[in-house]
């Protein structure tokens, strides 16, 4: 049986969700998941993720990003949180961070997942 046959169902209508996967390197990542996202390395711990095109009224991430390693004692205590969406440029920027709270580069083999929201459409109520 397809996937398809099971719609994803959320509260809010028109709900779109893009999954996102990369993972680190020497000041690098590289995207692993991400149709019609593009993922850029800024600087240390910052990441910017443009999609190709317009996908809605954003509403920011989707529940906590997954941080996943080889060694996963080496991604404790990560967290990241995502700036504002620009909608002109179709970018947000995320900040990556250690158990420290310091910005922090994803090594080699040591990934993230994320799912960041969009709202389609305002039919069915806002």
């Amino acid at each position: 049986m397809s996937l398809e046959a099971f719609p994803s169902k959320a509260s809010e209508p028109s709900l779109f969700r893009s999954i996102v996967k990369f993972v680190g390197g020497s000041a690098a990542v590289t995207k692993v998941y991400g149709v019609g996202v593009t993922v850029t390395y800024i600087g240390t711990g910052l990441v910017d993720l443009t999609w190709s095109e317009g996908q809605g009224e954003a509403i920011g991430l989707l529940g906590a990003p997954a941080f996943t390693a080889t060694t996963a004692a080496d991604v404790k205590g990560h967290t990241v949180v995502a700036g504002v969406y620009n909608a002109t440029t179709r970018t947000v920027r995320l900040n990556i961070t250690n158990a420290s709270d310091a910005l922090h580069d994803l090594a080699a083999l040591e990934w993230l997942t994320l799912e960041f929201g969009f709202k389609r459409s305002t039919v069915g109520g806002s």
